[in-house]
């Protein structure tokens, strides 16, 4: 008897394990896409923290100290204006910008006092708790290289990173551990 289209088809047990393989690997594009996407939302966090760094340079450079809030410096962006605290009670100055960074809800903040600072934070979406950091000087010792662009996560208080440690700097922006303290942990960036 010769066999016909219907009796030389695919068993169920075949059709099952075609649709596993192809789930794998969308699931594994998905992830790469997204990676992609947080990427470019994080180079322009970066181009904004560098371009907050240039503009603290020039205002020390004219005033020979760190600029006291934002709105010193020579730099304009769209945002709402917040006072805040460190969790270590010295004074920042930020935004919670709305509009610079692909629609994505980031604090930018200038930290003030005896160990200033520039930082570009996400309080939004999934990974909220997660940015990148700059110390410009340190009165009480070296945590971090000085000037040198670090990627964050925070490890305490209202924008906390809540997921696995490593899972932003490490798996999407392909840091290295640097540092643990109890407020956040650093991660150098590749060059």
């Amino acid at each position: 008897m010769k066999k016909t289209l219907l009796n030389t088809g695919f068993s169920l047990i075949e059709l099952l394990a075609v649709l596993l393989v192809i789930a794998v690997l969308v699931s594994f594009a998905l992830f790469e896409y997204q990676k992609v996407i947080e990427r470019s939302r994080a180079a322009e966090a970066i181009s904004l923290l560098r371009s907050l760094y240039h503009a603290e340079k020039v205002y020390q450079m004219t005033y020979g100290k760190y600029a006291p809030s934002i709105e010193s410096l020579s730099i304009n962006f769209k945002g709402q204006k917040v006072n805040c605290t460190q969790n270590n009670n010295s004074p920042c100055w930020g935004y919670y910008n709305t509009e610079a960074i692909k629609g994505e809800k980031w604090s930018i903040e200038l930290e003030k006092g005896k160990n200033p600072s520039i930082s570009v934070g996400r309080i939004s979406g999934p990974y909220a708790g997660t940015g990148f950091f700059m110390q410009l000087d340190r009165a009480d010792g070296v945590q971090y290289p000085l000037e040198q662009l670090a990627c964050l996560e925070n490890g305490m208080g209202k924008f906390k990173y809540k997921k696995k440690e490593g899972s932003y700097c490490i798996d999407v922006m392909d840091g290295t551990f640097y540092s643990k303290s109890s407020s956040s942990r650093k991660y150098e960036l590749p060059s």
